[in-house]
């Protein structure tokens, strides 16, 4: 991988020497297409899922999912996750940076999969593999657009490995085409994987439609229908809701019932940061760098749900002083696997259950017998909770909105929840901390995502274009 590697840098670079060349010369065939004849297909799909254990996916999906939401405060000492909970980001800030360049790196060895795959002579390789494996990457491209443009309204649409100047520097796409090409990648992909999978690191036809479903829901209007369609068509592959909500967060319940898609412990340094930064496990007593908010812990109590609150949340008594929290302070609890080996979940079955609801409400039907009262309750039964009062469209949105909350807390998903409501607004400027002071994020629809970093800025002079 890493000699293939070379080969695409190589290509690249040279053709991005040529900027004085004439057009001919450009449009000849790129360098990187001289493919070694000893890579095959296996490795190439390796690297397009090694973006799933950068620190995008082990660290800030927190800082953007929960942090910039209303579940957890930013810790620790890092400036950029401050910059991100008080809604002061630049296009310098280091997360933004990052997070781009992680995200588009993660494109590219998606592309790179899909480039070459279809034509690779690989004697190792059935047909039936190589089909699969094209599926693959096509869902972890659709995956990685669809954490990018939730963080930024608009994007570059790259598709392929880059042969040309004009290539090499694209214009960002609006929001409503980078979610067609995602729902492209997305039906390309759903008969092409596999029915199972050995285990939940890899991509099934649960995680196709359970990621439609959410796109369907998330993208600029909404299609409830197909929302509701993709939903069922998850539940038709066998998943369910474990038992007990707390067995979701034990080592022993990886590739569990209500797993779709899951990140496992890999080995890496990286992995073990998730428990390092943010749980009372390893790294002695340092400082967490993502703290529960007032917010969620009320929400909790308000609803008398000791059993996700336990689950999510513990208490400690630290040497360090919180900004928001005397001690005994609050930490997460969800990856507490002593030894860091916790399992983070990118899809599970509880989000679709409540996708279903949401979707059934806006398509109207909302009575607890086949209706979003009964997913709703189906949620709130697992934890001993009585059926939701809502009755009305108003009231279950609202409801739902709520479960999520309680439900998927430090799971990454709080903040795009809001977005897609359309109630993030209202929801961050009502803020206030333990005290009731308000915390005066001074929110508005544009802070609600990212600017474009300003290394890429400089970059590609087309990307504003």
């Amino acid at each position: 991988m890493k000699r293939f590697s070379i080969y695409i840098a190589a290509g690249l670079l040279g053709v991005a020497s040529l900027q004085s060349c004439t057009k001919d010369f450009l449009e000849k065939e790129p360098i990187s297409n001289a493919l070694p004849s000893e890579i095959t297909a296996e490795p190439l799909l390796s690297g397009a899922y090694a973006g799933i254990y950068d620190e995008y996916f082990t660290l800030d999906f927190l800082v953007n999912g929960d942090v910039m939401a209303d579940n957890a405060y930013a810790g620790g000492d890092n400036a950029a996750n401050f910059s991100i909970d008080r809604y002061t980001v630049n296009s310098n800030n280091g997360n933004v940076k990052r997070d781009w360049n992680y995200l588009f790196t993660n494109i590219k060895n998606c592309n790179i999969v899909l480039a070459y795959v279809p034509e690779m002579q690989d004697r190792t390789l059935t047909e039936t593999r190589r089909q699969e494996i094209l599926g693959e990457a096509a869902f972890l491209r659709a995956w990685y657009y669809f954490n990018a443009i939730r963080s930024w309204k608009e994007l570059p649409i790259i598709l392929d490995v880059p042969g040309t100047v004009d290539e090499m520097f694209p214009s960002k796409k609006s929001t409503q085409e980078v979610y067609d090409q995602i729902i492209k990648d997305l039906e390309y992909a759903l008969p092409k994987v596999r029915q199972t999978v050995p285990n939940k690191t890899l991509i099934g036809k649960g995680a196709v439609n359970a990621l439609l479903a959410k796109v369907y829901a998330q993208k600029p209007s909404p299609d409830w229908a197909k929302v509701n369609q993709y939903c069922d068509a998850v539940t038709a592959l066998g998943y369910n809701l474990l038992p007990n909500y707390a067995d979701l967060f034990l080592t022993a319940t990886i590739n569990s019932v209500e797993s779709i898609w899951e990140t496992q412990y890999d080995g890496s340094v990286r992995q073990n940061w998730l428990t390092g930064m943010n749980t009372p496990f390893m790294w002695g007593d340092w400082k967490k760098f993502n703290i529960p908010s007032h917010a969620v812990v009320k929400a909790w109590d308000a609803e008398g749900d000791l059993v996700r609150k336990n689950a999510s949340i513990t208490y400690v008594t630290p040497s360090w002083n919180d900004d928001y929290w005397p001690k005994p302070t609050p930490v997460i609890y969800k990856y507490r696997d002593p030894d860091a080996k916790s399992h983070t979940f990118r899809l599970r079955y509880a989000d679709i259950v409540l996708l279903k609801a949401e979707a059934l409400t806006e398509l109207n039907q909302l009575d607890n017998a086949t209706g979003a009262q009964f997913f709703v309750n189906k949620i709130r039964g697992r934890v001993g909770l009585g059926n939701t009062p809502a009755t009305t469209q108003a009231a279950l949105r609202l409801a739902i909105e709520k479960e999520r909350q309680l439900e998927l807390a430090f799971e990454g998903h709080r903040m795009y929840d809001l977005i897609r409501t359309g109630r993030a607004v209202a929801v961050m400027n009502a803020q206030v901390d333990g005290n009731g002071t308000p915390l005066n994020y001074n929110v508005t629809e544009a802070k609600l995502y990212f600017p474009i970093s300003q290394d890429e800025v400089d970059r590609n002079p087309n990307i504003n274009k």
